[in-house]
């Protein structure tokens, strides 16, 4: 069954009377076939599942039929429902009726009343019978009076009109007349369905204080005598207000008040249309059925049900498991919080084999873990059935265990993988130092990132098999020491001395760098000296070994780390070996190999970038001839030699005059570049061989004069000359010198 919101019931009619004379075919038949009362324990019952509706047709939502509740209790009784074709729902709290209409015919209708059901929603629920009323939607049918009441709703009528119309309606063969009420399920069934203050059958204009019934099977029945304080007679039923009736104003009348006093009887003149709007009728209530001759057609039918005391029996979750974690063969205990049923299970699945199904204790074997459903019926002692739908869960126990080795130190991802067997959807929590890391269906592995801080770290699981759950002791892992190397002057030219650090995430017990050029080093940081002694860049790929403090051990390489550039030769040659001042021209051959730009530095502030200068030099002396060779990366080499350029003798003149016009032609001096004073010695002698001049500076010639003052007499002289040059070599030289006046 399914439940929607509370609506109302629709009515079924029937269309025979009760000695089975036959109103015509088109009119409705609703019976009961099987009035038998309904049990109720305490799940929602059909209230008429015998149910015969005929020549019904409903064309639109003005018609339909509905199922009252005779006696309704708000907040203990209700009406569901399921819905049926395109027919419409309309429950009445207030009412107790369960309105059914829309386009349909009687199976329609017929089926959408078999699918109507009561439930008691009294938290207390009281024992007994249950009464309802299924009649067409356009009447009220009171089992207890066997007849049926309508309220038309006309505002301002007078009693005599309302009671002219109403024994002109006519309801299947029923004449129709103002309602008479004579008992209290009467009125209370009225009031229930009346939709506003309207006028009753009830009269004393025949004689004042004589109130009686004056139409229907009822007329000419007198119920009361005498105004509000007056008494009923005969143990007649009636419900006038407390200072009703007082025939102020020939009130005459009778109606049932809906907007004030609900309920309650009041007089008013045969026009009162002119009283206060509370009390002034807004309709009146027509009656049919009980006239004299009539056969009453079967337009309505009653139904009952037998509300017991029984509660369905609730399973004692204390004591009972619907889930099993292990094996495929599991015990079922049965409990309940209030009472103890006979109980029966049945598995829905033929594969699943239960043994003891009639007890409290059976036994269930499964052919595969999973989630199996199970019926299980219980009878109490009130005899009431009740069948429950029980999902049991039979599953696998996980055992959160994976692939971690606590001996081993891992480094910064560590990959983790579920070591054991899963046979379902089952969901993984992975833990990283007591947080959840990640979790997932299906997620048996995952791979976490350690870092390498100076942390200490764990690693838990958690396995959740549909329910069957375990979870790991956190595991402590251990990592393997981070290694970071700085490098100073990491790239240049051979011999490349380049310094080495290195930090770790962890205290280091030990370091072995390797250079990969056969040598290492267990400093911690060291300084290495790297050669090239190629013509190409050479690279080094260095490794540092840290082993820890915890005993983990971690090896970083990096390629490439040192780059060590070749350094060329430089070489060269030069002619002459000595050169000599009065021709000083050196040429100079480049021998250096690997280098593509050279710089030349001649020793004397000059300098080239010729790949084979040549040089004069301007002085004697010896010069650190140097030659500076560089490659395409800026590498160089640079090698010395040293020039000599020396004195190659003094060139004297032949005749000098004092009076000569030039300075110096007037005196006779032997001097030159690179001749020093220091062991300088000239002599002029006459031709008898006499010394006519001495000097021991260069700067200092012969004038002509001799040692007395006077001008030697013209004639040719001969000199002696004993000197050094500025490279420390003794010369002697000779010749003539001629004197000119």
């Amino acid at each position: 069954m399914i439940k929607l919101k509370p609506v109302f019931l629709g009515v079924l009619f029937g269309f025979l009377g009760n000695t089975g004379f036959v109103f015509g075919q088109n009119v409705p038949v609703i019976k009961n076939m099987n009035p038998d009362p309904v049990q109720y324990c305490a799940d929602p019952v059909a209230v008429a599942p015998f149910i015969s509706v005929k020549n019904f047709q409903s064309k639109d939502n003005t018609d339909g039929m509905k199922v009252s509740i005779i006696g309704y209790k708000k907040g203990e009784d209700l009406l569901l429902f399921d819905n049926v074709g395109k027919l419409s729902y309309d429950w009445n709290e207030n009412s107790g009726v369960l309105e059914v209409s829309g386009e349909g015919d009687a199976s329609d209708y017929e089926e959408a009343i078999t699918k109507v059901y009561y439930e008691n929603i009294s938290s207390s629920k009281q024992a007994g019978l249950k009464e309802f009323s299924i009649s067409l939607l356009d009447a009220d049918y009171l089992p207890y009076t066997k007849h049926f009441y309508q309220y038309y709703d006309q505002k301002g009528i007078s009693w005599s009109n309302a009671r002219a119309q109403a024994a002109g309606k006519d309801y299947y063969g029923l004449q129709g007349y103002l309602a008479t009420i004579r008992s209290l399920e009467e009125q209370n069934f009225i009031l229930s369905k009346t939709k506003g203050t309207g006028w009753i059958g009830g009269s004393d204009a025949e004689k004042e204080g004589i109130w009686k019934w004056v139409e229907g099977p009822d007329k000419g029945i007198v119920f009361w005598e005498g105004l509000s304080g007056g008494k009923p007679i005969n143990g007649e039923y009636s419900h006038w207000r407390s200072d009703e009736p007082n025939n102020q104003g020939g009130e005459d009348f009778a109606h049932i008040l809906i907007d004030v006093n609900k309920g309650y009887w009041n007089d008013l003149p045969n026009d009162a249309s002119g009283n206060d709007d509370a009390y002034s009728p807004k309709g009146y209530i027509v009656e049919f059925g009980g006239m004299a001759g009539e056969l009453t057609p079967k337009l309505s039918a009653v139904a009952y049900v037998d509300v017991t005391q029984s509660i369905h029996p609730k399973l004692d979750e204390n004591v009972v498991s619907i889930l099993f974690c292990g094996e495929k063969k599991q015990e079922f205990k049965i409990a309940f919080t209030n009472g103890n049923p006979s109980v029966h299970l049945k598995a829905l699945n033929t594969a699943v084999n239960i043994e003891n199904e009639d007890s409290y204790n059976p036994i269930i074997t499964v052919p595969n873990y999973g989630t199996y459903s199970f019926l299980l019926k219980t009878v109490d002692d009130a005899t009431c059935e009740y069948v429950d739908t029980i999902e049991i869960g039979i599953h696998s126990q996980p055992d959160a265990i994976f692939d971690l080795d606590s001996s081993e130190c891992y480094g910064y991802n560590l990959h983790l993988s579920y070591s054991d067997e899963y046979f379902e959807e089952t969901e993984f929590i992975w833990y990283y130092n007591e947080a959840e890391f990640e979790s997932g269906i299906g997620l048996d592995s995952v791979t976490i990132p350690l870092g390498f801080e100076n942390i200490d770290r764990s690693v838990a699981l958690k396995v959740n098999e549909q329910g069957c759950v375990d979870s790991s002791l956190a595991l402590e892992v251990k990592v393997k020491p981070n290694i970071i190397v700085e490098v100073v002057n990491k790239e240049g030219c051979s011999p490349l001395i380049t310094g080495f650090s290195a930090k770790t995430s962890k205290p280091a017990k030990s370091y072995l760098w390797n250079f990969n050029d056969g040598s290492t080093s267990d400093d911690e940081n060291p300084n290495h000296k790297f050669f090239n002694p190629d013509d190409l860049r050479k690279s080094f790929d260095i490794s540092l070994t840290v082993l820890d403090v915890n005993g983990c051990e971690n090896t970083a390489v990096y390629d490439t780390l040192v780059k060590v550039y070749p350094v060329p030769t430089a070489g060269f040659n030069f002619v002459p070996k000595e050169a000599k001042i009065t021709d000083s021209q050196v040429d100079f051959s480049n021998t250096s190999h690997a280098a593509t730009l050279y710089f030349w530095d001649f020793g004397d502030s000059t300098y080239s970038a010729e790949t084979d200068p040549a040089h004069s030099y301007e002085d004697m002396g010896v010069y650190n001839m140097s030659l500076e060779a560089v490659n395409s990366f800026g590498c160089a080499d640079t090698i010395v030699k040293q020039v000599h350029v020396v004195f190659d003798k003094i060139n004297p003149p032949t005749a000098f005059s004092p009076n000569a016009s030039l300075p110096e032609d007037q005196e006779f001096r032997l001097h030159a570049k690179g001749v020093v004073n220091d062991g300088y010695n000239l002599l002029v002698f006459n031709r008898w061989g006499e010394l006519v001049f001495e000097s021991n500076s260069q700067e200092q010639g012969w004038d002509g004069k001799m040692r007395n003052g006077n001008f030697a007499p013209s004639g040719v002289y001969t000199w002696v000359l004993e000197y050094s040059d500025i490279m420390g070599d003794s010369h002697k030289q000779k010749g003539n010198i001629t004197l000119l006046f």
